[in-house]
């Protein structure tokens, strides 16, 4: 059910190996008609490092609007290569200006996130009223995208945010700390996503996998999907 793709690893600009090390590009995509290609923004950007020796994972994110070179020698905000390129154009970039050597990415859009944290029955975050404000906001914008609408938050605190809201929390850039803070809210999201999946039992698992699958794009093979589960 997974949407594969083969890249060609000569046109990666890979640095050189970075050792025992497996670092995989993430990418949400600004897509309102589903398109996970190319011809959207990648508006969250951040690169998975997995240990392979202690199975330890670090995420670090990207802004969106750091400028970076591209492939015609100009400088664009990060952001743009995928948009002009698709993931090929966008790893490349990250390769070229980083030192990396990522060849493997995995991509999805505002309804592959929703989904998700639906299938999980929502998220536990603590927001501040400035944030139930903007999060309010964006839930308008984001149902329609989704397809399916939400309730409205009120007062500051532990929310438990469903996938339309959790995902209009994760886009706010409005607030004091501008994109470091949508960045970090990006990163907690992923977190308590993380730490539910971490107990579940491996039939719900599956369950969300083949929930979730036709909403990704990547470049990983089923073989290699699979190592990569049995070492989570």
């Amino acid at each position: 059910k997974i949407n594969q793709t083969t890249l060609d690893t000569s046109k990666l600009e890979m640095y050189k190996s970075n050792g025992d090390y497996t670092n995989i590009a993430l990418f949400g995509l600004d897509s309102r008609e589903g398109e996970l290609e190319g011809g959207a923004q990648s508006d969250c950007i951040m690169i998975a490092s997995i240990n392979n020796s202690t199975n330890e994972v670090n995420v670090v994110s990207v802004y969106r609007d750091t400028l970076m070179k591209q492939s015609d020698d100009t400088y664009e905000k990060a952001n743009y290569a995928y948009n002009v390129g698709g993931p090929s154009e966008a790893i490349a970039m990250l390769n070229r200006n980083l030192d990396l050597d990522i060849e493997k990415y995995i991509s999805v859009n505002f309804n592959a996130l929703a989904d998700v944290i639906d299938a999980l029955g929502g998220v536990d975050i603590d927001l501040t009223e400035e944030e139930v404000f903007w999060t309010n906001g964006y839930c308008t914008e984001t149902s329609k995208v989704v397809g399916r609408s939400t309730t409205e938050l009120s007062g500051a605190g532990v929310h438990t945010l469903d996938g339309i809201q959790a995902v209009s929390y994760a886009r706010i850039r409005y607030t004091e700390g501008d994109d470091y803070k949508r960045t970090e809210r990006q990163r907690e999201v992923i977190g308590k996503i993380v730490d539910k999946v971490k107990t579940m039992g491996v039939s719900d698992l599956m369950d969300l996998a083949h929930t979730m699958f036709p909403k990704v794009l990547t470049s990983f093979s089923e073989t290699e999907l699979i190592k990569l589960g049995l070492n989570i």
